[in-house]
């Protein structure tokens, strides 16, 4: 991590995951529209696309991690692990030796021959670390595979395909199988995870590009923008243009 006090602007790792530890500093860490507190020792986590920007007040100590999923291809539990992870975790004083793994990680990046598969052994170890750090501090209790599976779809196709029969049939089960998971697992339906992520979507859109709402309609794969505009104002009770003047 960069060791200097200066505001950065929002901005996002297209394609890339990344995964933040700081043990030093403060400020203000802003991924999307949520404002986190750098209150370390501390880690984030980014999923490709998002949006994010830092305003510190002491300057941070720690270390980023930028990577594809495709790194993981040899670790498909771990890339599924991913999607579990929270956008924040508080990390205590015995979870020091996340931050050592951290420390290995770099230590062999910056080696001579940086070995790949060691690269990505340590990767596979950090996150089993953060996901059981996470099931134990109760912020992240999924565990059904099957809803995993149902998130990652979602986050590839939500543009193309809106509706959970698509889901399901990937899935192999039925609409109201799937449904039904979801409610028990995450406390809301199947539909509502697609609308969460094309609410997220839009939101960047309409904050950090200077598209019409036409054209978001249009990169959100929505065939009229009048049925962009319905959707949008239904799920935050503000049409986009209103939205897009708060900021």
């Amino acid at each position: 991590m960069k060791e200097v006090i200066k505001p950065t602007k929002p901005h996002k790792h297209a394609g890339y995951h990344e995964l933040i530890i700081l043990h030093e500093g403060a400020g203000i860490h802003t991924i999307d529209e949520t404002d986190y507190e750098v209150n370390p020792p501390s880690l984030f986590y980014l999923k490709g696309g998002q949006v994010h920007c830092w305003e510190f007040t002491q300057i941070p100590k720690g270390y980023v991690m930028i990577f594809k999923e495709a790194f993981l291809d040899e670790f498909n539990d771990a890339a599924q692990l991913l999607s579990l992870f929270p956008s924040y975790l508080r990390l205590g004083k015995n979870d020091k030796n996340i931050l050592q793994d951290f420390a290995l990680m770099m230590s062999e990046f910056e080696s001579a021959n940086p070995n790949q598969q060691v690269l990505k052994s340590y990767l596979n170890v950090i996150i089993y670390k953060v996901n059981e750090l996470a099931k134990t501090l109760s912020i992240s209790k999924v565990e059904d595979k099957t809803v995993v599976a149902f998130k990652a779809l979602v986050d590839q196709w939500y543009k193309e395909e809106k509706e959970i029969t698509f889901y399901a049939g990937h899935l192999n089960i039925t609409k109201r199988k799937l449904s039904t998971l979801c409610s028990k697992e995450l406390g809301r339906p199947a539909s509502s995870i697609i609308a969460e992520r094309l609410v997220m979507e839009s939101k960047r859109l309409l904050r950090y590009t200077n598209n019409t709402i036409s054209e978001v309609a249009y990169e959100l794969e929505y065939s009229d923008s009048s049925h962009f505009v319905k959707f949008f104002k239904s799920k935050t009770n503000l049409t986009p243009t209103e939205y897009r003047m708060k900021f």
